[in-house]
């Protein structure tokens, strides 16, 4: 903006500078307010652009329709080969798992089990406070002796007196040691060491059944014990049916000592004899070692995981035969 001012005139040359001063700031003013609200504008479409983008490669590039179903995927366009999974997985064997457990079976000191001796001695002795509530353990006795084991020589059975003693089992001496079978195995060995006296007495009837049934009954009181038990237990994985159980069983050098007392008659009465202390000893330990000692002894099975998804695998596979045939 040009401003004409006469010669001469001081005041108006004055005033014509000021004029101009006041034009060019606001000039000024109008350009800046323009170019910030420009730049504020671009830097806000060019944010917008950016996200509109990753929206849409992340849609068309990640995302599938669902309503067409899931395709196949190969990683064979990148030259990765990938193994079939096996059937079935190999367990390591005990020498790898003795290597990575630091474990030397014929160097390594037996461990002491006082921990598992203290937990054991609080079970068993809340187990016997359980046992006389109402008699509960004297009542399961007596159906278990008078269920279809029973033999028809013998009359109803009737349980006197139980007592489940008043000390505790000490363990002892764990190690881990090579098994006779199968080969390559391993089993855990420890001590058990058990002074008490486990007592149970029952009274019943042995009946003379000739020349008819049931003609004359002898009466029978006994009274067993359980007065010592010092052996080794022994402990082992085995595959059975395809099945990991824990087998355990006792090894024959075993101390196994029982007490008998017998009352035989009904007007005579014949006590202790020997020979019924001998029948029934030799009876009992009989049932032991066709039970317990090695290698006979008790297969327990593993707990598995999988039981009810393979149960549940098998009745659909079934299910869905059915429904094709």
């Amino acid at each position: 903006m040009q401003i004409v001012v006469p010669e001469g005139q001081e005041y108006w040359i004055e005033l014509a500078k000021h004029f101009e001063q006041v034009a060019s700031a606001q000039q000024q003013q109008q350009y800046n307010g323009s170019s910030g609200m420009s730049f504020t504008t671009g830097l806000l479409l060019g944010q917008l652009s950016v996200v509109l983008l990753v929206i849409v490669c992340f849609k068309y590039l990640l995302l599938e329709d669902v309503r067409y179903g899931r395709k196949p995927r190969s990683f064979s366009n990148r030259g990765v080969s990938i193994p079939a999974p096996p059937t079935k997985p190999s367990l390591p064997s005990t020498t790898t798992i003795l290597n990575k457990t630091f474990y030397d079976v014929y160097d390594h000191t037996p461990e002491s089990l006082d921990w598992m001796t203290v937990l054991m001695a609080q079970a068993i002795a809340q187990y016997r406070d359980d046992s006389k509530v109402n008699n509960r353990l004297i009542k399961a006795l007596a159906e278990a002796l008078n269920g279809g084991v029973r033999p028809d020589w013998v009359g109803h059975i009737r349980v006197t007196e139980l007592n489940l003693g008043e000390d505790f089992p000490v363990l002892s001496r764990a190690r881990i040691r090579p098994a006779d079978q199968p080969a390559g195995s391993v089993r855990a060995e420890i001590d058990i060491d058990f002074n008490d006296q486990i007592m149970l007495g029952i009274e019943t009837s042995v009946l003379i059944n000739w020349p008819r049934p049931r003609i004359a009954a002898l009466p029978v009181s006994l009274v067993l014990s359980v007065i010592k038990f010092q052996a080794t237990i022994t402990m082992q994985f085995n595959t059975i049916d395809g099945q990991q159980h824990i087998s355990i069983s006792t090894l024959p050098d075993f101390d196994l000592e029982f007490g008998v007392q017998s009352l035989l008659g009904a007007r005579t009465k014949l006590e202790d004899v020997p020979k019924v202390t001998d029948l029934i000893t030799s009876k009992l330990r009989g049932f032991f070692i066709d039970k317990c000692v090695y290698p006979n002894g008790r297969d327990i099975a593993m707990p598995t995981f999988w039981a009810k998804r393979d149960i549940y695998s098998k009745s659909q596979s079934s299910n869905n035969l059915g429904k094709q045939q």
